[in-house]
């Protein structure tokens, strides 16, 4: 098991030495619990990136949908479109990377180079990976094309019959899958909407917060057995000094 070394002010050292406290175990709960919190926080928490015009959403998009959706306008400018149109979301879906459902995506077979290559087939290859100029000169920024709307509301309705606080990853694949545009068709002709149905997408979403859930409950009780085992500890040595050492010894 690998180490890690901690370090504590002398009183707080002395402290913990007199109470024989199970130093790795408490480390270990308080920085599973620390982790949790950041993980939990990463998936619920109501973004605060500045979009480049107002998108009303209900609920609104977490941190890693809302890095989706701004990095879509993006996509748009360096293709030369005055709308952002849903494979411009599905573009930025896949350069974000962060997203839980995508890794999901992936382990079920199919990796994002495929979706990349049916994306480059279906528009040309992007002209942001070769640093090209933006074609519409940067003059006039894009805006949210109906279509890309129309993607987003799905997302945000599945999003609130899950009864989740803010759009995730999944709720944004489903709301493009269902696109009857290139990104619908692209995920049709890579096999994705095959196998990634609104049924897994919503597994998906529920085992990603049964797996929090989980987590914390795990954590709380290793909280208590830690508490426990101080506990008898204690009871222990106040055992010893009542009794003192057994005779014959």
């Amino acid at each position: 098991m690998p180490k890690i070394n901690v370090y504590l002010p002398d009183a707080l050292a002395e402290r913990v030495r007199q109470a024989r406290l199970p130093v790795s175990r408490i480390c270990q709960t308080a920085l599973t619990q620390a982790l949790d919190g950041v993980d939990r926080a990463a998936h619920d928490a109501v973004a605060d990136l500045a979009l480049p015009e107002p998108v009303d959403l209900a609920p609104p998009p977490n941190h890693h949908v809302a890095a989706i959706l701004r990095q879509a306008y993006d996509v748009a400018a360096a293709r030369g479109a005055a709308l952002v149109e849903p494979v411009d979301l599905l573009q930025a879906f896949l350069d974000e990377g962060e997203s839980l459902v995508l890794n999901a995506v992936e382990l079920l077979g199919f990796p994002a180079a495929s979706i990349q290559a049916a994306i480059d087939g279906a528009v040309g290859r992007r002209p942001g990976r070769s640093r090209a100029s933006r074609r519409n000169g940067g003059a006039t920024p894009p805006t949210l094309g109906t279509s890309a709307r129309t993607t987003l509301t799905t997302a945000a309705t599945q999003a609130a019959a899950h009864g989740s606080a803010t759009i995730a990853g999944s709720h944004l694949l489903l709301g493009l899958t269902t696109d009857d545009g290139t990104a619908g068709a692209v995920l049709r002709d890579v096999g994705v909407t095959e196998v990634v149905t609104p049924a897994v997408l919503s597994a998906l979403y529920y085992g990603a917060t049964f797996g929090r859930v989980t987590t914390d409950r795990d954590a709380d009780t290793a909280s208590l057995r830690i508490m426990m085992l101080d506990v008898l500890d204690r009871l222990d040595r106040l055992h010893h000094q009542i009794t003192g050492p057994a005779p014959g010894r």
